[in-house]
């Protein structure tokens, strides 16, 4: 995966991993630092902020510099084009973060929110065009659909036309520039620190900086099998909540405290 991020038709100045002394999920880790290739630069930081560290001390770090920070899952392979992808619409929406996976709050139960528009829009699945096109292409590049590898059949989520969400998705990556979060992005209550899609989102939604999803029909990444894993952080029940109640949550609190997505 840090292989790939080094490899980008749009190569980074930098790639840089941050790595908490002690993990939540994980209390029996020993510290040990992964091999990684030579180009990454490993930082290690004195808490564990769930998810959301990825970005967090990143954004701290760089603040203040006209750059973009991209942030991502790991477990996920990002093709080539996918930093050219992240930051397609940069120029036109200099204020947003930039993302290629999101959703609205009506997505996940909650009342819709119209603001701000153009709304991005879903495309139609597994009817979609595009996707049975790719399907065909690599049944015919791999001698038969059933011969192609379990992680290029995975449908990513197709989206119909680019727009405001109000959710970015880490594992499509995002494209922010690092004044998007302060240092109040730092104080996560308990169980809200395992969605850091909504938490983060919504820190830079109440700092005037909104999402704005491009819609693409290029594949940008292939998933690893930790991805859909019994380990994956999306499968578990944290703190007496799932993913789903955890988001809800952390909706419900940041439109309590800062009077974001007000549905209209």
């Amino acid at each position: 995966m840090l292989a790939a991020l080094l490899a980008q038709h749009r190569p980074p100045a930098e790639v840089r991993l941050y790595l908490p002394r002690r993990y939540r999920r994980f209390p029996d880790y020993d510290g040990a630092l992964p091999d990684v290739p030579k180009g990454v630069e490993v930082i290690r930081v004195p808490d564990d902020l769930g998810p959301a560290t990825k970005a967090l001390y990143a954004a701290r770090d760089l603040r203040g510099q006209a750059v973009d920070l991209l942030y991502c899952d790991d477990d996920r392979i990002y093709t080539p084009g996918w930093a050219g992808l992240l930051l397609a619409d940069r120029a036109a929406h200099p204020g947003a973060a930039l993302c290629l996976q999101g959703f609205h709050l009506r997505h996940i139960g909650l009342p819709a929110v119209t603001q701000p528009a153009p709304r991005m829009r879903r495309g139609r699945g597994r009817r979609d065009p595009a996707y049975r096109l790719q399907r065909a292409w690599q049944a015919l590049r791999w001698g038969g659909a059933g011969r192609v590898p379990p992680a290029l059949r995975a449908r990513p989520r197709s989206f119909a036309r680019s727009g405001f969400a109000d959710i970015a998705e880490g594992l499509s990556g995002v494209a922010i520039r690092p004044d998007f979060l302060d240092d109040a992005a730092f104080d996560i209550p308990p169980v809200l620190w395992a969605v850091d899609d909504v938490w983060l989102s919504g820190q830079m939604m109440r700092a005037g900086h909104p999402v704005w999803l491009h819609a693409t029909r290029s594949r940008f990444s292939i998933d690893l099998p930790s991805q859909r894993g019994p380990e994956a952080l999306h499968r578990q029940v944290i703190e007496a909540a799932d993913r789903d109640a955890a988001n809800r949550a952390c909706v419900a609190h940041l439109q309590r405290a800062y009077g974001i997505w007000r549905a209209g």
